[in-house]
C-alpha cells in the first residue's frame, strides 16, 4: 500500500509570486522526497510606503509516503 500526504508551506520573495513559488519548492525537496503536486493556495503582497516590498504565496505540496518493508511492532 502507498501513502500520500499533504504539507502547507509559505514563502516569500521581493522579486515576484513564481520566485517566491520556486523559493519553496527549493526548500521542500531538502527534507521531502517525492513530490508529485502543487496547489497554490494563497497569494499576497507585503506593501511598504507606495510600493511591493514582498510577494507571499501558500503551497500545498503532495508527497508519496514509501511503504516500509517490515513492522517495528
Amino acid at each position: 500500500m502507498w501513502v500520500s500526504k499533504i504539507s502547507e508551506i509559505i514563502g516569500s520573495s521581493p522579486e515576484s509570486f513564481e520566485a517566491a513559488a520556486a523559493e519553496v519548492v527549493a526548500r521542500a525537496n531538502r527534507t521531502l522526497r517525492g513530490i508529485t503536486g502543487i496547489e497554490v493556495v494563497d497569494k499576497r503582497v507585503k506593501i511598504e510606503g507606495d510600493a511591493i516590498a514582498e510577494y507571499r504565496v501558500r503551497l500545498r505540496l503532495s508527497f508519496d509516503v514509501a511503504p516500509r518493508s517490515e513492522s517495528h511492532w
